[in-house]
C-alpha cells in the first residue's frame, strides 16, 4: 500500500475543492485458501478487499466519502464528494482534525509467512485424511480447509498524523460429518495453524460431532447452565452493540444513562482491551488516529463506560475511549469477558445438576437487540452431579441479555478469543434460565 501517493492525492485535491482539512482511513486485505471434500481440492480461492474513507472539512463542517478502490485517482475524487458532502450537512457538534495522542502501544504481532497455493492443498488434503480415519462413523459431507490472510490499516491527516499498521494469520479448519444407523450430527473446528496441529483440530471436530450422537431434549422448566465460552463469545458479540454511546444517543440500548450504576453481577467484569493477547489483530490505534487502550466497560457489576469516539464523547461530555470505526461509527476493538478461578472441572462441579450449552442457533434471527429479549435453539449436554452426562438437543433457551448480566454466579479460569475474532470469554455460569424441551 502506497499510503504517501495517496496523501499527496488528497492534499492536491483538498486544495482544488477548498478543503480547510482531512483525513484517511484506509483498509486492506487479502485472503486466500483451500478447501477439500471427500479426497480432493474442491476450491482454491484468493481475494482482496480494500476499503478507504475521506473526511474533508469545508466551511467548519465534515464530509464524508467512501471507496473500495485505494488508489490516488479515486482518493483525489473522494476529496471533491467529501467536499460536496460538506455543504449540506447540518452537525452541530463537530470535531477538530485530531493531531494524535500523546503515546501509541508498540505492537509486536509474530512475523508469520503466508504459505503458497500448493502448501495450503497439501495441508487442507492432509486434515481431510486424518478426518476420516479419526473414526468409521466420519462420512462424506466433511470438508476442512486451510486459509491465510493479511491486512493493513492506515490513518492520516491534515493535522500531522500517519499511522500505520500490519497483520498476519494462517489457520486451518475441520467440519466433521459423522452417522451412527439414521442418525447424523456434525461439528466445526478452526484454530490457529501456529497454535494447534491438524491432530489436534481434527481430534476435537470428530469427537465433539461423535458425542452429538444419540441427543434428547430435556423437561421445560428453569434451568441452572454453563455456557461454553464459544456460545458466550457469540452471544457477547450479537449484543455489543448496547454499549455504544451512539446506540444511547439514538435510544436503542438499556444502558443509555447507567454509566456508574449496578447492572449485573458481582462478580462480572467485561473488558475491551486491544492487546489481549490471545487477540488478533492488535491496531494501536482506531478509524480517528486515536491511541486505543484497555478499559473495564462492566466491572464487578457497575456499568464503568460504554463505548465512545470523538464525536459522541462531546455529545455526552466525556473522553473518547478510542473505539471509532469508520465514519461516526463505534465497535469494541477486543470485548471480553474476564476469567473467574475455577477450572472447568470445577465449575461442573459448582453446577452440580443442569445444562452444559455448547450451541445457540440463529442469534441474529432470534435475539432483539434493542429489549435484549432471545429465544434461541440450543444443544448441549445434561449435566448430573457435576458430570456431563448424555447429549441434549432439540431445547429453546429463552431470556434476555440485560437480565443474565445478573444470572452470573461463576466463570472459568481461562478465556478464549475465537479464531481471528474481537470478543473472548470463560465458560460461564448462569442460575434460572429458561429452557423449553419436552
Amino acid at each position: 500500500m502506497n499510503t504517501e501517493n495517496i496523501r499527496k492525492a488528497v492534499e492536491e485535491s483538498a486544495k482544488i475543492w477548498g478543503a480547510e482539512g482531512y483525513e484517511i482511513d484506509i483498509d486492506s486485505s487479502v485472503s486466500a485458501g483451500a478447501e477439500a471434500l471427500k479426497d480432493e481440492i474442491s476450491a482454491v480461492s484468493y481475494s482482496r478487499t480494500d476499503s478507504m474513507t475521506v473526511r474533508c472539512v469545508k466551511n467548519g463542517k465534515s464530509g464524508y466519502a467512501s471507496s473500495e478502490l485505494v488508489t490516488p485517482e479515486a482518493a483525489a475524487e473522494l476529496v471533491r464528494r467529501a467536499c460536496e458532502n460538506a455543504l449540506v450537512v447540518d452537525d452541530e457538534d463537530e470535531v477538530p482534525l485530531f493531531p494524535g495522542s500523546e503515546k501509541y502501544e508498540e505492537v509486536k504481532e509474530p512475523d508469520i509467512e503466508l504459505p503458497s497455493a500448493e502448501e495450503m492443498k497439501a495441508h487442507t488434503l492432509e486434515l481431510q485424511r486424518k478426518a476420516y480415519a479419526a473414526s468409521d462413523k466420519v462420512v462424506d459431507g466433511t470438508q476442512s480447509f486451510t486459509s491465510c490472510g493479511s491486512s493493513e490499516s492506515a490513518f492520516m491527516n491534515s493535522a500531522g498524523l500517519n499511522l500505520t499498521y500490519k497483520s498476519s494469520m494462517v489457520y486451518h479448519g475441520v467440519a466433521a460429518a459423522v452417522k451412527d444407523g439414521d442418525e447424523a450430527e456434525e461439528n466445526y473446528e478452526v484454530a490457529f495453524v501456529n497454535e494447534e496441529s491438524i491432530d489436534e483440530t481434527v481430534n476435537k471436530a470428530v469427537s465433539v460431532a461423535l458425542s452429538k450422537l444419540g441427543g434428547e431434549p430435556v423437561e421445560s422448566g428453569k434451568y441452572n447452565v454453563i455456557l461454553d465460552s464459544n456460545t458466550v463469545r457469540s452471544v457477547l458479540a450479537t449484543f455489543s452493540g448496547v454499549f455504544s454511546a451512539r446506540s444511547a444517543f439514538l435510544k436503542t440500548t438499556l444502558l443509555a444513562g447507567k454509566e456508574g450504576e449496578k447492572i449485573a453481577s458481582d462478580i462480572l467484569t467485561i473488558s475491551d482491551d486491544p492487546f489481549h493477547p490471545k487477540k488478533y489483530q492488535k491496531c494501536p490505534f482506531d478509524a480517528e488516529g486515536v491511541a486505543v487502550y484497555k478499559k473495564n466497560v462492566i466491572e464487578n457489576g457497575v456499568l464503568k463506560t460504554l463505548l465512545y469516539n470523538r464525536m459522541y464523547a462531546k455529545k455526552f461530555g466525556k473522553e473518547t475511549t478510542g473505539n471509532a470505526s469508520g465514519a461516526k461509527t463505534i465497535a469494541p476493538r477486543g470485548l471480553y469477558v474476564e476469567a473467574g478461578d475455577l477450572t472447568k472441572d470445577e465449575l461442573l462441579a459448582k453446577l452440580g445438576n443442569g445444562l452444559y450449552i455448547t450451541e445457540l442457533k440463529g442469534l441474529h434471527a432470534g435475539a432483539n437487540t434493542q429489549s435484549g429479549d432471545f429465544s434461541l435453539e440450543a444443544e448441549g449436554f445434561l449435566v448430573v452431579d457435576g458430570k456431563k452426562t448424555r447429549p441434549v438437543k432439540n431445547i429453546t433457551v429463552a431470556d434476555n441479555f440485560y437480565e443474565i448480566l445478573k444470572k452470573v454466579t461463576a466463570l472459568s479460569n481461562e478465556v478464549s478469543f475465537g479464531t481471528g475474532s474481537k470478543f473472548g470469554a470463560p465458560d460461564v455460569m448462569f442460575s434460572d434460565i429458561s429452557v423449553s424441551g419436552k
